[in-house]
């Protein structure tokens, strides 16, 4: 089936093909009427929505009309002010269903700040009413408007870990742990890299590397060092933000991004991880403590590049375990 036959064209727009339509607004209307489909969601950032409203231009969709298509460039950021929109993905003869989405919920700012063409299409399920900035308008309030910038990074954040890893992206999550994969650390870095610098805010990167790591898999087998390696992921995991970022670097490494924090916050975190460590064992046969140790760099102070905050952060993560392990180190 080509591109042109995934839709019919209708005065200018775009609409689903009539049994594409039918058959999502039919799982709509059941997963509405059981509430299989929660209406929650990251919702807007609360200083943009206003301004949405105050700026944004009105955009109307007919029922099973297209507001755009996957592989589209980014061209705008839209708000839902009514009705109601299905998130597709792959071919739109015979698409994915990803979820939908409602009043006061936001679409298409994922591909909008990572600068990509757009990861879904989205069509209206229902005749809906838009509020639309354009990528101009968009980058145009982040200059202007002093705290914009948080508040859309945290949107950002939000709605990645909503979106299941294999509808975003092959090899975004460590299998094993949950974690970021290091396949995606690289990209992930330089994107917020770039979002830092454009937004004015300044992150946290630290290695953080569990210690005497290698004597658990030697002396209780390579499955209870899963289980550890899973059990600490876990906790990091727990005690963070919407917008921090835990990757799995490798074997028994792994990166904490923390974003729009100040470094005296950052090493706070880490060392409320370490207490925890500590005092609370991995459960299973034997009891495991786990200790680790964490060399922390700081943007733009420690550096403006992946490689110099990667240096900085690995230099120190060295002298913390030469110090003694389970220890942070900031310089």
């Amino acid at each position: 089936m080509s591109v042109s036959d995934s839709f019919v064209s209708e005065a200018g727009g775009r609409f689903l093909i009539k049994q594409v339509f039918e058959k999502i607004q039919n799982v709509y209307t059941n997963a509405i009427e059981s509430e299989m489909f929660s209406q929650s969601g990251p919702p807007f950032a609360s200083t943009l929505q206003r301004l949405v409203e105050i700026s944004g231009t009105d955009c109307e969709l007919k029922a099973g009309e297209i507001l755009f298509c996957e592989n589209d460039s980014a061209d705008g950021v839209y708000w839902i002010e009514s009705g109601a929109l299905a998130i597709l993905q792959g071919e739109l003869g015979n698409p994915r269903l990803l979820g939908f989405r409602h009043p006061g919920q936001v679409v298409g700012e994922i591909a909008l700040l990572e600068d990509i063409p757009r990861t879904a299409s989205v069509a209206a399920i229902l005749p809906t009413h838009l509020k639309s900035l354009t990528r101009d308008e968009f980058h145009g309030i982040l200059q202007r408007v002093p705290g914009v910038g948080i508040e859309i990074m945290r949107l950002l954040s939000a709605r990645l870990r909503e979106v299941q890893p294999a509808e975003y992206s092959a090899g975004l999550f460590d299998h094993l742990t949950g974690a970021f994969s290091r396949q995606s650390f690289d990209e992930r870095l330089q994107g917020v890299i770039k979002q830092a610098n454009l937004y004015h805010y300044g992150f946290s990167l630290s290695f953080l590397d569990l210690d005497h790591f290698k004597e658990v898999n030697d002396s209780y087998g390579h499955a209870r060092g899963d289980e550890v390696l899973v059990a600490f992921a876990q906790r990091v995991m727990a005690e963070l933000r919407t917008t921090d970022l835990l990757f799995r670097y490798g074997g028994d490494e792994f990166v904490l991004i923390l974003q729009g924090t100040d470094p005296a916050r950052g090493q706070a975190l880490i060392e409320r991880l370490m207490e925890q460590a500590r005092t609370k064992p991995v459960t299973g046969e034997p009891l495991i403590y786990i200790s680790f140790s964490a060399g922390v760099a700081n943007f733009p102070e420690d550096g403006d590049t992946p490689e110099m905050l990667l240096k900085a952060a690995d230099r120190r993560v060295y002298r913390a375990k030469n110090s003694g392990r389970g220890r942070v180190n900031t310089g």
